[in-house]
Protein backbone atom coordinates (compact mmCIF):
# COMPACT_ATOMS: atom_id res chain seq x y z
CA UNK A 1 0.00 0.00 0.00
CA UNK A 2 1.02 3.22 -0.75
CA UNK A 3 2.54 6.11 1.76
CA UNK A 4 -0.38 8.30 0.05
CA UNK A 5 -2.77 6.02 -0.01
CA UNK A 6 -1.99 5.08 3.72
CA UNK A 7 -1.93 9.01 4.74
CA UNK A 8 -5.32 9.43 3.50
CA UNK A 9 -6.88 6.57 4.98
CA UNK A 10 -5.67 8.05 7.91
CA UNK A 11 -6.91 11.22 7.55
CA UNK A 12 -10.19 9.80 6.02
CA UNK A 13 -10.38 7.49 9.27
CA UNK A 14 -10.08 9.97 11.86
CA UNK A 15 -12.80 12.79 9.73
CA UNK A 16 -15.05 10.06 9.62
CA UNK A 17 -14.58 8.99 12.98
CA UNK A 18 -15.47 12.08 14.12
CA UNK A 19 -18.12 13.02 11.72
CA UNK A 20 -19.91 9.62 12.90
CA UNK A 21 -19.77 10.83 16.33
CA UNK A 22 -20.61 14.61 15.72
CA UNK A 23 -23.46 12.88 13.67
CA UNK A 24 -24.71 10.83 16.32
CA UNK A 25 -24.62 13.25 19.31
CA UNK A 26 -26.38 16.10 17.13
CA UNK A 27 -28.80 13.24 16.17
CA UNK A 28 -29.81 12.73 19.64
CA UNK A 29 -29.79 16.34 20.22
CA UNK A 30 -32.19 17.00 17.77
CA UNK A 31 -34.46 13.87 18.25
CA UNK A 32 -34.74 15.17 22.14
CA UNK A 33 -35.58 18.89 21.15
CA UNK A 34 -38.09 17.70 18.39
CA UNK A 35 -39.60 15.26 21.01
CA UNK A 36 -39.72 17.70 23.41
CA UNK A 37 -41.03 20.62 21.19
CA UNK A 38 -43.60 17.56 19.97
CA UNK A 39 -44.45 17.21 23.67
CA UNK A 40 -45.15 20.48 24.09
CA UNK A 41 -47.91 20.49 21.49
CA UNK A 42 -49.50 17.53 22.51
CA UNK A 43 -50.10 19.08 25.99
CA UNK A 44 -50.78 22.55 24.69
CA UNK A 45 -53.74 20.93 22.32
CA UNK A 46 -55.12 18.53 25.73
CA UNK A 47 -54.74 21.63 27.41
CA UNK A 48 -56.96 23.18 24.44
CA UNK A 49 -58.94 20.50 24.67
CA UNK A 50 -59.66 20.23 28.75
CA UNK A 51 -62.16 22.94 29.12
CA UNK A 52 -64.25 21.95 26.47
CA UNK A 53 -64.57 18.66 27.51
CA UNK A 54 -65.55 20.02 31.11
CA UNK A 55 -68.02 22.28 29.83
CA UNK A 56 -69.53 19.31 27.49
CA UNK A 57 -69.32 16.53 30.49
CA UNK A 58 -72.91 18.65 31.90
CA UNK A 59 -74.16 17.60 28.43
CA UNK A 60 -73.40 13.66 28.72
CA UNK A 61 -70.58 11.68 27.42
CA UNK A 62 -72.39 11.49 24.12
CA UNK A 63 -71.52 14.55 23.76
CA UNK A 64 -67.69 14.70 24.69
CA UNK A 65 -67.71 11.18 22.06
CA UNK A 66 -68.47 13.06 19.68
CA UNK A 67 -66.27 16.48 20.24
CA UNK A 68 -63.12 14.64 20.61
CA UNK A 69 -63.55 12.58 17.45
CA UNK A 70 -64.27 15.63 15.41
CA UNK A 71 -61.50 17.31 17.22
CA UNK A 72 -59.16 14.26 16.19
CA UNK A 73 -60.64 13.46 12.47
CA UNK A 74 -59.08 17.05 12.05
CA UNK A 75 -55.70 15.70 12.65
CA UNK A 76 -54.13 13.43 9.32
CA UNK A 77 -51.87 11.00 9.57
CA UNK A 78 -49.84 12.39 6.81
CA UNK A 79 -48.92 14.97 9.27
CA UNK A 80 -49.39 13.72 12.74
CA UNK A 81 -49.23 9.65 12.13
CA UNK A 82 -51.47 7.64 15.19
CA UNK A 83 -53.18 10.96 16.59
CA UNK A 84 -55.60 10.03 19.20
CA UNK A 85 -57.54 11.41 22.00
CA UNK A 86 -58.60 9.85 25.18
CA UNK A 87 -60.54 11.44 28.15
CA UNK A 88 -61.51 9.65 31.47
CA UNK A 89 -63.99 11.32 33.28
CA UNK A 90 -64.61 10.06 37.19
CA UNK A 91 -64.51 6.79 36.08
CA UNK A 92 -65.27 6.38 32.59
CA UNK A 93 -63.18 6.42 29.52
CA UNK A 94 -63.50 7.87 26.25
CA UNK A 95 -61.20 7.44 23.06
CA UNK A 96 -61.77 9.06 19.80
CA UNK A 97 -63.16 6.53 17.13
CA UNK A 98 -62.05 8.22 14.06
CA UNK A 99 -59.19 6.52 13.10
CA UNK A 100 -60.28 3.16 14.98
CA UNK A 101 -57.59 3.00 17.74
CA UNK A 102 -59.86 3.35 20.30
CA UNK A 103 -59.07 -0.14 22.70
CA UNK A 104 -58.47 -0.91 26.53
CA UNK A 105 -54.69 -1.10 25.54
CA UNK A 106 -54.24 1.95 23.96
CA UNK A 107 -55.53 4.50 26.94
CA UNK A 108 -53.38 2.31 29.11
CA UNK A 109 -50.56 3.13 27.20
CA UNK A 110 -51.70 6.61 27.12
CA UNK A 111 -51.89 6.63 30.94
CA UNK A 112 -48.63 5.36 31.13
CA UNK A 113 -46.89 7.73 28.78
CA UNK A 114 -48.35 10.70 30.66
CA UNK A 115 -46.64 9.29 33.62
CA UNK A 116 -43.70 8.42 32.67
CA UNK A 117 -40.57 10.85 33.05
CA UNK A 118 -40.36 10.94 29.17
CA UNK A 119 -43.97 10.67 28.36
CA UNK A 120 -43.50 7.87 26.34
CA UNK A 121 -45.40 4.43 26.07
CA UNK A 122 -45.22 1.86 23.77
CA UNK A 123 -48.61 0.32 21.91
CA UNK A 124 -48.89 -2.91 19.76
CA UNK A 125 -45.03 -2.53 19.28
CA UNK A 126 -45.04 1.14 18.27
CA UNK A 127 -43.70 3.75 20.27
CA UNK A 128 -46.18 6.96 21.13
CA UNK A 129 -45.40 10.40 22.97
CA UNK A 130 -48.03 11.71 25.12
CA UNK A 131 -49.42 15.25 26.49
CA UNK A 132 -51.89 15.57 29.06
CA UNK A 133 -53.89 17.66 31.35
CA UNK A 134 -55.93 17.37 34.28
CA UNK A 135 -58.47 19.04 36.01
CA UNK A 136 -60.19 17.10 39.22
CA UNK A 137 -61.37 13.87 38.26
CA UNK A 138 -61.47 15.03 34.26
CA UNK A 139 -58.05 14.28 32.34
CA UNK A 140 -57.49 14.74 28.91
CA UNK A 141 -54.72 12.77 27.24
CA UNK A 142 -53.61 13.23 23.40
CA UNK A 143 -50.96 10.86 21.83
CA UNK A 144 -49.17 10.63 18.58
CA UNK A 145 -46.87 7.55 17.15
CA UNK A 146 -43.16 8.77 17.16
CA UNK A 147 -42.70 7.67 13.86
CA UNK A 148 -42.25 11.62 12.05
CA UNK A 149 -40.36 12.74 14.93
CA UNK A 150 -37.38 10.37 14.44
CA UNK A 151 -37.91 10.78 10.19
CA UNK A 152 -37.26 14.24 10.84
CA UNK A 153 -34.51 13.42 12.85
CA UNK A 154 -33.05 11.34 10.42
CA UNK A 155 -33.38 14.10 7.57
CA UNK A 156 -31.48 16.67 9.41
CA UNK A 157 -29.11 14.08 10.01
CA UNK A 158 -28.26 13.09 6.25
CA UNK A 159 -28.47 16.31 5.24
CA UNK A 160 -25.15 17.62 7.36
CA UNK A 161 -24.04 14.53 6.46
CA UNK A 162 -23.79 14.85 3.17
CA UNK A 163 -22.28 18.68 3.76
CA UNK A 164 -19.50 17.59 5.91
CA UNK A 165 -18.88 14.81 3.63
CA UNK A 166 -18.57 16.84 0.63
CA UNK A 167 -16.24 19.50 2.49
CA UNK A 168 -13.93 16.15 3.66
CA UNK A 169 -14.15 15.02 0.07
CA UNK A 170 -13.04 18.42 -1.31
CA UNK A 171 -10.58 18.33 1.73
CA UNK A 172 -9.13 14.36 0.75
CA UNK A 173 -8.73 15.75 -2.89
CA UNK A 174 -6.40 18.69 -1.70
CA UNK A 175 -4.51 16.51 0.06
CA UNK A 176 -4.04 14.32 -2.72
CA UNK A 177 -2.97 16.83 -4.86
CA UNK A 178 -0.35 17.74 -2.14
CA UNK A 179 1.02 14.71 -1.26
CA UNK A 180 1.43 14.01 -5.14
CA UNK A 181 3.37 17.01 -5.31
CA UNK A 182 5.44 16.71 -2.19
CA UNK A 183 5.54 12.96 -1.88
CA UNK A 184 4.09 10.62 -4.48
CA UNK A 185 5.97 11.41 -7.73
CA UNK A 186 9.54 11.86 -5.54
CA UNK A 187 9.36 8.41 -4.08
CA UNK A 188 7.88 6.82 -7.72
CA UNK A 189 11.17 8.17 -9.03
CA UNK A 190 13.22 7.02 -6.45
CA UNK A 191 11.25 3.42 -6.52
CA UNK A 192 12.14 3.30 -10.19
CA UNK A 193 15.70 3.60 -9.15
CA UNK A 194 15.63 1.08 -6.92
CA UNK A 195 13.97 -0.86 -9.13
CA UNK A 196 17.23 -0.06 -11.49
CA UNK A 197 19.63 -1.23 -8.81
CA UNK A 198 17.45 -4.67 -8.47
CA UNK A 199 18.13 -5.18 -11.74
CA UNK A 200 21.98 -5.54 -11.97
CA UNK A 201 22.02 -1.31 -13.42
CA UNK A 202 24.14 -0.09 -10.81
CA UNK A 203 25.67 2.70 -12.78
CA UNK A 204 22.17 4.84 -11.56
CA UNK A 205 22.35 8.69 -10.70
CA UNK A 206 19.64 10.29 -8.27
CA UNK A 207 18.27 13.42 -8.11
CA UNK A 208 17.87 16.19 -5.12
CA UNK A 209 14.07 16.94 -4.15
CA UNK A 210 14.20 19.71 -2.33
CA UNK A 211 13.54 18.14 0.30
CA UNK A 212 15.80 16.65 3.56
CA UNK A 213 14.14 13.76 4.11
CA UNK A 214 13.99 12.87 0.29
CA UNK A 215 17.41 13.55 -0.24
CA UNK A 216 18.47 12.14 2.07
CA UNK A 217 17.16 8.88 1.10
CA UNK A 218 18.29 9.53 -2.77
CA UNK A 219 22.06 9.61 -1.74
CA UNK A 220 21.33 7.05 0.56
CA UNK A 221 20.53 4.96 -2.82
CA UNK A 222 23.68 6.55 -4.51
CA UNK A 223 25.67 5.08 -1.81
CA UNK A 224 23.74 1.75 -1.79
CA UNK A 225 24.17 1.54 -5.49
CA UNK A 226 27.89 2.12 -5.41
CA UNK A 227 28.33 -0.12 -2.36
CA UNK A 228 26.40 -2.82 -4.64
CA UNK A 229 28.39 -2.75 -7.75
CA UNK A 230 31.37 -3.02 -5.74
CA UNK A 231 29.97 -6.16 -3.88
CA UNK A 232 29.13 -7.16 -7.52
CA UNK A 233 32.50 -7.15 -8.71
CA UNK A 234 33.89 -8.84 -6.27
CA UNK A 235 31.20 -11.37 -6.68
CA UNK A 236 31.53 -11.93 -10.20
CA UNK A 237 35.05 -11.97 -9.39
CA UNK A 238 34.77 -15.03 -6.88
CA UNK A 239 32.20 -16.89 -9.24
CA UNK A 240 34.89 -16.72 -12.01
CA UNK A 241 37.05 -18.81 -9.98
CA UNK A 242 34.70 -21.05 -8.91
CA UNK A 243 33.35 -21.96 -12.56
CA UNK A 244 36.99 -22.70 -13.11
CA UNK A 245 37.89 -24.63 -9.97
CA UNK A 246 34.61 -26.51 -11.01
CA UNK A 247 35.32 -26.94 -14.61
CA UNK A 248 38.71 -28.34 -13.29
CA UNK A 249 37.21 -31.19 -11.34
CA UNK A 250 35.79 -32.28 -14.29
CA UNK A 251 37.91 -34.78 -16.43
CA UNK A 252 40.56 -33.24 -19.35
CA UNK A 253 39.09 -32.75 -22.90
CA UNK A 254 41.75 -35.27 -24.42
CA UNK A 255 41.09 -37.69 -21.58
CA UNK A 256 37.25 -37.55 -22.71
CA UNK A 257 37.91 -38.01 -26.26
CA UNK A 258 40.28 -40.70 -25.93
CA UNK A 259 37.83 -42.90 -23.30
CA UNK A 260 35.64 -42.14 -26.32
CA UNK A 261 33.09 -39.96 -23.99
CA UNK A 262 31.22 -36.78 -24.88
CA UNK A 263 30.55 -35.05 -21.71
CA UNK A 264 27.76 -31.51 -21.84
CA UNK A 265 27.77 -29.81 -18.51
CA UNK A 266 25.37 -26.93 -17.94
CA UNK A 267 24.63 -25.81 -14.01
CA UNK A 268 21.87 -24.15 -13.68
CA UNK A 269 23.24 -20.87 -11.73
CA UNK A 270 27.46 -20.39 -11.99
CA UNK A 271 28.12 -23.39 -10.40
CA UNK A 272 26.42 -26.42 -10.02
CA UNK A 273 26.05 -29.62 -7.76
CA UNK A 274 26.62 -32.10 -10.55
CA UNK A 275 29.43 -34.00 -11.57
CA UNK A 276 31.36 -36.27 -13.44
CA UNK A 277 34.66 -38.68 -13.67
CA UNK A 278 36.05 -41.14 -15.75
CA UNK A 279 39.10 -42.88 -14.98
CA UNK A 280 40.85 -46.43 -16.26
CA UNK A 281 42.26 -49.18 -14.07
CA UNK A 282 44.06 -52.29 -14.57
CA UNK A 283 44.70 -50.79 -17.94
CA UNK A 284 41.52 -52.30 -19.77
CA UNK A 285 38.56 -51.37 -17.43
CA UNK A 286 37.35 -47.64 -17.91
CA UNK A 287 35.49 -46.39 -14.62
CA UNK A 288 32.93 -43.99 -15.16
CA UNK A 289 30.50 -42.17 -12.28
CA UNK A 290 28.07 -39.20 -12.40
CA UNK A 291 26.45 -37.80 -9.59
CA UNK A 292 23.85 -35.25 -8.39
CA UNK A 293 24.01 -33.13 -5.33
CA UNK A 294 20.43 -32.32 -4.00
CA UNK A 295 19.81 -28.28 -4.87
CA UNK A 296 21.93 -26.15 -6.52
CA UNK A 297 24.64 -23.09 -6.50
CA UNK A 298 27.50 -22.55 -4.36
CA UNK A 299 26.88 -25.38 -1.65
CA UNK A 300 25.90 -27.99 -3.87
CA UNK A 301 29.01 -27.09 -5.92
CA UNK A 302 30.98 -27.66 -2.64
CA UNK A 303 29.17 -31.28 -1.83
CA UNK A 304 30.28 -32.09 -5.76
CA UNK A 305 33.85 -31.16 -5.01
CA UNK A 306 33.68 -33.47 -2.02
CA UNK A 307 32.12 -36.16 -3.52
CA UNK A 308 34.66 -35.94 -6.33
CA UNK A 309 37.00 -36.38 -3.85
CA UNK A 310 35.33 -39.17 -2.05
CA UNK A 311 34.89 -41.07 -5.75
CA UNK A 312 38.84 -40.98 -6.53
CA UNK A 313 39.83 -42.08 -3.10
CA UNK A 314 37.76 -45.05 -2.85
CA UNK A 315 38.07 -46.31 -6.65
CA UNK A 316 42.19 -45.98 -5.27
CA UNK A 317 41.44 -48.94 -3.51
CA UNK A 318 38.06 -50.62 -5.25
CA UNK A 319 36.30 -51.38 -8.64
CA UNK A 320 33.24 -52.66 -7.06
CA UNK A 321 30.69 -50.23 -7.72
CA UNK A 322 28.92 -51.44 -4.89
CA UNK A 323 31.73 -51.58 -2.51
CA UNK A 324 32.91 -48.13 -4.08
CA UNK A 325 29.33 -46.52 -3.31
CA UNK A 326 29.12 -47.79 0.35
CA UNK A 327 32.41 -46.15 1.50
CA UNK A 328 31.67 -42.60 -0.27
CA UNK A 329 28.13 -43.02 1.85
CA UNK A 330 29.69 -43.82 4.64
CA UNK A 331 32.33 -40.76 4.81
CA UNK A 332 29.54 -38.31 2.85
CA UNK A 333 27.21 -38.93 5.53
CA UNK A 334 30.36 -38.20 8.33
CA UNK A 335 31.06 -34.45 6.60
CA UNK A 336 27.32 -32.99 5.47
CA UNK A 337 24.42 -31.75 6.86
CA UNK A 338 21.54 -33.64 7.53
CA UNK A 339 19.56 -31.93 4.99
CA UNK A 340 22.31 -32.63 2.33
CA UNK A 341 21.92 -35.74 -0.01
CA UNK A 342 23.07 -36.47 -3.22
CA UNK A 343 22.52 -39.73 -6.36
CA UNK A 344 25.71 -41.45 -7.71
CA UNK A 345 25.93 -43.75 -10.66
CA UNK A 346 29.38 -46.17 -10.88
CA UNK A 347 30.00 -48.03 -13.48
CA UNK A 348 32.53 -50.21 -14.70
CA UNK A 349 33.31 -50.91 -18.38
CA UNK A 350 35.23 -54.12 -19.37
CA UNK A 351 35.46 -54.56 -23.19
CA UNK A 352 37.63 -57.87 -23.03
CA UNK A 353 34.89 -59.58 -20.79
CA UNK A 354 32.47 -57.83 -22.78
CA UNK A 355 30.29 -56.54 -19.55
CA UNK A 356 29.49 -53.61 -17.73
CA UNK A 357 28.98 -53.33 -14.13
CA UNK A 358 26.87 -50.78 -12.05
CA UNK A 359 25.42 -49.59 -8.85
CA UNK A 360 23.17 -45.83 -8.28
CA UNK A 361 22.42 -44.77 -5.17
CA UNK A 362 19.12 -43.93 -5.64
CA UNK A 363 20.42 -41.95 -9.24
CA UNK A 364 17.78 -41.21 -12.10
CA UNK A 365 18.22 -43.97 -14.34
CA UNK A 366 21.15 -44.35 -17.03
CA UNK A 367 20.62 -46.19 -20.54
CA UNK A 368 22.42 -48.66 -22.19
CA UNK A 369 21.77 -48.52 -26.31
CA UNK A 370 22.08 -51.81 -27.84
CA UNK A 371 23.14 -52.18 -31.50
CA UNK A 372 19.92 -53.69 -32.60
CA UNK A 373 18.13 -50.49 -30.51
CA UNK A 374 16.97 -52.10 -27.49
CA UNK A 375 16.99 -49.88 -24.94
CA UNK A 376 18.24 -50.98 -21.27
CA UNK A 377 17.51 -49.03 -18.53
CA UNK A 378 19.73 -49.14 -15.43
CA UNK A 379 18.07 -48.44 -12.68
CA UNK A 380 18.27 -47.34 -8.83
CA UNK A 381 19.82 -50.62 -7.09
CA UNK A 382 20.15 -48.69 -3.37
CA UNK A 383 19.14 -45.47 -1.51
CA UNK A 384 20.54 -42.12 -1.70
CA UNK A 385 23.63 -40.93 -0.16
CA UNK A 386 23.86 -39.11 2.80
CA UNK A 387 20.82 -40.19 4.42
CA UNK A 388 22.10 -43.87 6.16
CA UNK A 389 25.63 -44.12 6.90
CA UNK A 390 25.35 -48.53 7.03
CA UNK A 391 23.37 -47.87 3.41
CA UNK A 392 24.83 -50.50 0.59
CA UNK A 393 23.92 -50.72 -2.60
CA UNK A 394 23.63 -54.09 -5.18
CA UNK A 395 25.88 -54.37 -7.78
CA UNK A 396 24.33 -55.33 -11.34
CA UNK A 397 26.15 -57.24 -14.30
CA UNK A 398 24.92 -55.89 -18.13
CA UNK A 399 26.25 -57.43 -21.04
CA UNK A 400 27.77 -54.92 -23.72
CA UNK A 401 28.95 -55.28 -26.87
CA UNK A 402 31.11 -53.39 -29.61
CA UNK A 403 28.98 -49.93 -30.40
CA UNK A 404 26.75 -50.18 -28.02
CA UNK A 405 26.10 -46.87 -26.33
CA UNK A 406 25.75 -45.92 -22.70
CA UNK A 407 23.83 -43.28 -21.66
CA UNK A 408 24.39 -41.23 -18.18
CA UNK A 409 22.64 -38.11 -16.86
CA UNK A 410 21.28 -36.16 -14.14
CA UNK A 411 17.66 -35.67 -13.59
CA UNK A 412 18.15 -32.04 -14.44
CA UNK A 413 17.41 -33.31 -17.68
CA UNK A 414 14.03 -35.82 -16.80
CA UNK A 415 12.97 -33.00 -14.62
CA UNK A 416 13.24 -30.25 -17.50
CA UNK A 417 9.65 -27.99 -17.08
CA UNK A 418 7.93 -26.95 -19.77
CA UNK A 419 6.57 -23.06 -19.81
CA UNK A 420 2.96 -24.75 -18.18
CA UNK A 421 4.90 -26.66 -15.64
CA UNK A 422 4.90 -30.52 -17.54
CA UNK A 423 7.94 -32.64 -17.08
CA UNK A 424 9.58 -33.96 -19.85
CA UNK A 425 10.22 -37.19 -18.35
CA UNK A 426 12.04 -40.33 -19.34
CA UNK A 427 9.97 -41.49 -22.25
CA UNK A 428 10.94 -38.88 -24.82
CA UNK A 429 13.92 -39.46 -24.04
CA UNK A 430 14.07 -42.92 -24.20
CA UNK A 431 12.44 -42.34 -27.69
CA UNK A 432 15.50 -40.54 -29.29
CA UNK A 433 17.59 -43.11 -27.99
CA UNK A 434 15.35 -45.78 -30.22
CA UNK A 435 15.31 -43.54 -33.01
CA UNK A 436 18.80 -42.80 -33.44
CA UNK A 437 21.00 -43.64 -36.40
CA UNK A 438 23.37 -46.16 -35.45
CA UNK A 439 26.21 -44.60 -37.53
CA UNK A 440 25.80 -41.09 -35.63
CA UNK A 441 28.87 -39.73 -33.22
CA UNK A 442 28.01 -39.48 -29.22
CA UNK A 443 28.29 -36.15 -29.71
CA UNK A 444 25.18 -36.50 -32.11
CA UNK A 445 23.34 -38.30 -29.54
CA UNK A 446 24.19 -35.69 -27.19
CA UNK A 447 22.92 -32.97 -29.03
CA UNK A 448 19.57 -34.56 -29.87
CA UNK A 449 18.95 -35.33 -26.09
CA UNK A 450 19.99 -31.87 -25.10
CA UNK A 451 17.47 -30.70 -28.57
CA UNK A 452 14.72 -32.14 -27.21
CA UNK A 453 14.84 -30.72 -23.64
CA UNK A 454 15.14 -27.32 -25.05
CA UNK A 455 12.58 -27.91 -27.53
CA UNK A 456 10.29 -28.94 -24.17
CA UNK A 457 11.51 -25.70 -22.06
CA UNK A 458 10.79 -23.67 -24.92
CA UNK A 459 11.87 -20.00 -23.21
CA UNK A 460 11.78 -21.24 -20.16
CA UNK A 461 14.67 -20.83 -17.53
CA UNK A 462 16.91 -23.86 -16.40
CA UNK A 463 16.00 -24.90 -13.32
CA UNK A 464 18.07 -27.62 -12.17
CA UNK A 465 21.83 -28.71 -13.03
CA UNK A 466 22.11 -30.79 -16.59
CA UNK A 467 25.01 -33.12 -16.75
CA UNK A 468 25.00 -35.71 -19.75
CA UNK A 469 27.61 -38.50 -20.73
CA UNK A 470 27.73 -40.60 -23.64
CA UNK A 471 29.87 -43.09 -24.54
CA UNK A 472 30.60 -46.03 -27.41
CA UNK A 473 31.03 -49.17 -25.47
Amino acid sequence: MSIRLKLLLAINSILMSALAVLLLIDYQQGLSERMQDKQVALSEEADVLLPAVIALQHHGSSDVQAYIDSACAQMQDSTSPGHHIAVVLNQEMLQARTHNRDSPTFIEAMRQGAASPDHQAIVDGQPILVGARTSGDTHVYVSEFTTNVRLAARSRLFARAGGIALIGLIAALIVNMVLLRLVTHPINRLVSTVRDIGKGRFAVTTERFGTAELDYLSNEIAAMSDLLAEADRHRQQQMAKARAIQQNLLPRPDHLKSAGICLTHHPAEDVGGDFFDAEYANGHQLIICIGDVVGHGVPAAMSAGMLKTLFSRSISHSCDPAAVLAEINRRFHAVTLESDFATMIMAVIDRREGRLVYASAGHVAAYLVKVDREVIELGTTGMLLGIDPEAECESSVVPIDDGDILVLLTDGLVETLSPSGKLLGCAPLREVLQDHDLNRSVQEIANALLQRARDHRKDGPQLDDVTLAVLKV
